[in-house]
């Protein structure tokens, strides 16, 4: 759920370092779990549909307010950005940018210059305003959905036009921010003449947005009202595309359709080839669904599949004109204690909570095997991680010891650990919320209610769907959350998640975490450009949070899954979601679906 600038399609002629880099940082590549590699047949064309399979809708394609991971998926292919993480290299490339920024010896300002021939899908041209735009309605505090984005651009003081030209834009740090080329560069083309036909936002000031007095200026409060309308999230008006596809259709709990965007300015850049006329994200709550639905030919792209049903279907998927697909995704899953319940405020009994949770049980039977424990936020991947911290294994009498010692023990022998607090005595009893469909953390927090069980806690599930888990868990509304954090395979930054100035509503750092060390190194690391100072800091956060246990850090998975094996240029790679079904292409002579455009070569 992270932000971060995202890749462009790749072209054919890097498959062979595609393969390279993806079997250093995604596992098994475009092999699946067996077979040789795939290389392209023939030349490119256009044509045919991706129909990939999707647990949950999209929570809406609004840029400013959209969080989840479908809808990042999704903006990968209807919105451009400064500059995008090449997804083989792993480095910033020029987008919309003309070339890397000019960066000042201070590190306090950088100069972008813009080219001029980018436009949005209704032929409007793309200019500096757009990104100054989609900066200000961030920095809006009348947005409560724009909190998570919010905290990266806390140090970038203004954007601006250099002498008027609408292709020369200024970014002016308050700070030093080590990460500040990045997250510039991860800056959307968001449609301005679209969203703010009267010029609006002009009449903010980057001094209003920065010192929290812009919820008074009636100009923020026009466009809040207009970005916080949930219905525009999926409104054609409002979705002028700035990529290589563009918002058709949507249906709740049936399907998201994106087309092939006509006016695509950078169509001809290896980076920006589509070659399907339609990607369709069809959504199935139920896995068996999902399942039948391969099979009966009416999925192209499943990239999740459970580990149950994968390891049933693998050796069949032939059948169904599938390949499999086993790749890794940077993510780990979690279990989240809201801290402002009286349950979890102990470090101690948060301690002993994460030796209640069997991960060897979880990864053998939910997992069969293809996930691995972890102990840290950082993913186990990055050279930041601190490989020295121990696992936490499952450990029923060390957790009893912790939890008598906390005052949490059975004074009434009816069985459950109970404390008096504030004058009251509680029952150690708590809700697990979970979203609908996600059959491998249902397992999970089954095999963990049964263990708190065994000690006097009684836990029990909750379940609900997307759009009403990230409410709750954004609302606070919520014991305990079993979740997941996307994290990207570059450096990141912690503020987000684990800073207690996230720990505001509609922030990421739902659990209401607060350690004003860890707190301190944040701000530190956000301020070191010396790579090696950074790394030592990221190994103190580390050990802080894992001597807090504020989550109990679960698993990181390889993901299972299957496509179609029509599809030619079949590629997987570290940057999350690990795949691009735009340049995915089918020859004329295994299209399925008729061409909803012209199948020529571009």
């Amino acid at each position: 759920m992270k932000m971060m600038p995202r890749f462009r399609h790749a072209a054919i002629s890097l498959g062979a370092l595609a393969l390279l880099v993806f079997v250093a940082a995604c596992g098994k590549g475009n092999k699946g779990q067996s077979g040789e590699a795939q290389g392209p047949v023939g030349d490119p064309v256009n044509g045919d549909w991706v129909i990939v399979h999707s647990l949950a809708d999209a929570e809406s394609l609004n840029l400013i307010t959209a969080s989840d991971a479908t809808s990042q998926e999704i903006f990968n292919y209807m919105y451009d950005q400064l500059y995008f993480l090449d997804p083989f290299k792993l480095e910033l490339t020029p987008w919309v940018a003309d070339s890397m920024p000019t960066v000042s010896p201070d590190h306090l300002t950088y100069d972008i210059v813009l080219k001029k021939n980018a436009k949005f899908s209704d032929g409007q041209p793309v200019t500096g305003e757009d990104f100054i735009f989609y900066l200000k309605m961030i920095k809006n505090p009348l947005i409560p959905k724009a909190t998570p984005l919010r905290g990266y651009f806390e140090r970038l003081k203004s954007l601006e036009l250099v002498n008027g030209d609408k292709y020369h834009l200024r970014a002016t740090m308050s700070e030093p921010y080590y990460l500040a080329e990045q997250f510039i560069g991860g800056l959307y083309a968001f449609p301005k003449h679209v969203w703010d036909p009267t010029n609006e936002s002009d009449k903010i000031s980057w001094a209003e947005l920065n010192n929290g007095s812009a919820d008074r200026n009636p100009a923020a409060k026009t466009l809040a009202d207009e970005i916080n309308d949930n219905g525009k999230g999926f409104d054609k008006k409002y979705l002028v595309a700035s990529g290589p596809y563009m918002f058709n259709a949507f249906e709740r709990n049936a399907k998201l359709e994106i087309v092939r965007n006509p006016n695509y300015w950078n169509k001809d850049n290896i980076y920006g080839k589509a070659y399907p006329d339609k990607i369709i994200y069809r959504t199935i709550n139920d896995q068996n669904s999902a399942v039948s639905a391969m099979k009966n030919g009416e999925i192209d792209m499943y990239p999740v599949m459970e580990k149950v049903n994968f390891h049933n279907e693998e050796k069949k998927l032939a059948e169904f004109g599938m390949k499999p697909a086993v790749y890794d995704y940077p993510a780990y899953t979690y279990l989240g204690y809201n801290e402002q319940r009286p349950w979890f405020r102990d470090r101690n009994v948060r301690m002993a909570l994460s030796l209640l949770v069997d991960r060897d049980a979880i990864i053998k039977t939910v997992y069969f095997g293809l996930a691995r424990p972890v102990q840290s936020p950082i993913n186990y991947k990055r050279p930041e991680y601190d490989s020295t911290l121990a696992e936490i294994k499952f450990n029923p009498d060390a957790a009893k010891k912790l939890l008598d010692a906390a005052g949490w023990t059975d004074s009434d022998g009816d069985g459950i650990r109970d404390k008096v607090i504030d004058g009251k005595k509680m029952d150690f009893t708590f809700q697990i919320l979970l979203n609908s469909g996600n059959k491998r953390r249902e397992a999970t927090a089954l095999i963990f209610v049964d263990a708190l069980r065994k000690v006097g806690i009684v836990a029990k599930t909750q379940t609900v769907e997307w759009a009403t888990f990230l409410q709750k868990t954004r609302d606070g509304d919520f014991d305990v959350a079993l979740a997941g954090w996307a994290d990207s395979p570059q450096e990141g930054d912690p503020y987000q998640i684990w800073h207690s100035k996230s720990a505001v509503q509609g922030g990421s750092n739902y659990i209401k975490y607060s350690n004003p060390a860890v707190d301190s190194l944040i701000e530190k690391i956000r301020g070191e450009f010396d790579y090696a100072k950074r790394k030592e800091m990221y190994v103190q956060f580390q050990k802080r949070v894992y001597e807090d246990q504020p989550y109990t850090f679960l698993t990181s998975e390889k993901f299972t899954g299957a496509y179609s094996q029509r599809f030619q240029n079949v590629q997987f790679f570290a940057p999350r979601p690990c795949y691009s079904a735009a340049w995915w292409w089918a020859p004329l002579s295994a299209q399925k679906y008729k061409a909803s455009a012209p199948t020529a070569m571009r």
